[in-house]
């Protein structure tokens, strides 16, 4: 079958492109492995290039004795190695309890509950975590420092020390770093309706927005 005809027939046209505005831009995937530096050294020399191209990467590790296979699709998390430390915009849980926040900032912990519990486990002992409440933005910022605890069916936990100042329910205002900002500060595009806020950030630009986070906060 000419190909005119699969398009038209695919996609339900009433007529066949004319065989000129078929293939006239090409954008190539290239999906590998994100331990393959070379690969990803290639892809980003050929993007710098001109070349209208993209790296899906995928990594299979070892967590608690169980090997993950894991994949992503754009917009997806640059981090390579779940062993390096990151920085990880992660939610307040504001929808679950209104003030879920305070056992957080009250015990030095990281939390999450229910459905959204298990991403307790995509943070690691050293990652750099930030606090991100519905309607406010980012409170906080913590470095993680303790294995995963279950104190109860319905919540995963963390324990944290914290790298900027702690909020304190007794003030009469709850000082955050709007959303627009962060992502001005960045220069990244956050997936917001997600537990886990990404993409990850590398560790370098997780300390820089900690230090941008501190002058936020002092300044307002």
């Amino acid at each position: 079958m000419p190909l005119v005809e699969a398009h038209r027939d695919a996609f339900s046209l009433e007529h066949e492109l004319d065989p000129k505005e078929i293939n006239n831009k090409q954008h190539l995937l290239v999906i590998g492995s994100a331990a393959d530096e070379s690969l990803i050294s290639s892809v980003d020399y050929w993007k710098k290039n001109g070349i209208s191209i993209d790296f899906l990467p995928y990594r299979v590790y070892e967590l608690a004795g169980e090997k993950y296979f894991e994949f992503f699709a754009l917009p997806y998390d640059k981090h390579k190695n779940p062993s390096d430390v990151k920085g990880v915009l992660f939610d307040t849980n504001r929808s679950w309890d209104e003030n879920s926040i305070w056992s957080m900032m009250d015990n030095s912990r990281l939390e999450a509950y229910g459905d959204a519990k298990r991403f307790v486990h995509h943070v690691h002992v050293g990652d750099i975590v930030f606090f991100s409440h519905k309607w406010c933005g980012l409170i906080a910022a913590a470095k993680v420092k303790g294995e995963v605890k279950a104190p109860d069916s319905e919540t995963l936990y963390r324990d944290v020390e914290f790298l900027t100042p702690i909020p304190n329910r007794k003030d009469n205002k709850l000082l955050a770093m709007p959303f627009s900002e962060v992502s001005s500060k960045t220069g990244k595009s956050f997936f917001w309706a997600r537990t886990i806020k990404v993409p990850y950030l590398t560790k370098n630009e997780a300390l820089e927005l900690v230090e941008e986070l501190k002058k936020y906060l002092h300044r307002t």
